[in-house]
C-alpha cells in the first residue's frame, strides 16, 4: 500500500517538478538571450565607435599632407624624395598616436602611360612609404600595409596637367587591428 502510495504521490507531483524545471530553464533562456541582446548592442555601439575613429584617423593622416606637403617621388619613379619628411614624421608620429588600427598607403597615379605601368608605379610608390615610414621613421610594419590603384581612382580631371598632380597622390585608409 505505501509503495502504491508513493508511485501515485510521485506521479502527481511529477508535472509540478517539470513545471518548475522548465520555469528555471526559461529564466536562464531568457537571461542568455537578454546577454546576447546586451553584447550586440555593446558591439555595434563599439563598431560604431571604432568606424568614428577610423574616419577620423583617416582624415587626420590625408590633413597632414594638406599642412605639412604631399608625399613626393622623384618623377617617374617610387624613390620617395627627401623634401618631404617633415611630413612623413608628421604621419610616423599620427600613427603612433593612435595604436590598435592598421594604415594602408594607397597609392595613385595620372592616366598618362600605360594602365599595367601605373598600377605597377602605384604599387611601388606605396610600398616605398611603407618602407620610408618603417625603417626611417620606426612605425611598426605589422600596423601598415601597401595598396596600388593605378589611375583607377581620379579626384580630379586627367585632361589638364593641374588634374593630374592631384591624381598623383597617396591617399590612407584606416582599419581596425
Amino acid at each position: 500500500m505505501k509503495t502504491i502510495l508513493c508511485a501515485l504521490l510521485v506521479l502527481a507531483l511529477a508535472p509540478a517538478a517539470r513545471a518548475i524545471d522548465l520555469g528555471k530553464l526559461k529564466d536562464k533562456a531568457k537571461t542568455a538571450q537578454n546577454t546576447q541582446v546586451g553584447q550586440a548592442v555593446s558591439d555595434k555601439a563599439s563598431a560604431e565607435a571604432d568606424k568614428k575613429v577610423e574616419e577620423e584617423f583617416t582624415r587626420k593622416l590625408k590633413n597632414v599632407q594638406n599642412e605639412k606637403g604631399p608625399i613626393l617621388f622623384v618623377k617617374g619613379k617610387a624613390d620617395v624624395d627627401p623634401a618631404c619628411d617633415k611630413t612623413m614624421q608628421t604621419i610616423a608620429d599620427l600613427i603612433a598616436s593612435v595604436p590598435g588600427y592598421r594604415v594602408r598607403v594607397d597609392g595613385h597615379t595620372d592616366n598618362k602611360g600605360k594602365k599595367a605601368s601605373n598600377q605597377k608605379l602605384s604599387d611601388q610608390r606605396a610600398a616605398a612609404v611603407v618602407r620610408y615610414l618603417a625603417e626611417k621613421k620606426s612605425v611598426d610594419k605589422n600596423r601598415l600595409a601597401a595598396k596600388g590603384f593605378g589611375d583607377t581612382q581620379p579626384i580630379a580631371d586627367n585632361k589638364t596637367e593641374e588634374g593630374r598632380a592631384k591624381n598623383r597622390r597617396v591617399d590612407f585608409t584606416v582599419t581596425k587591428m
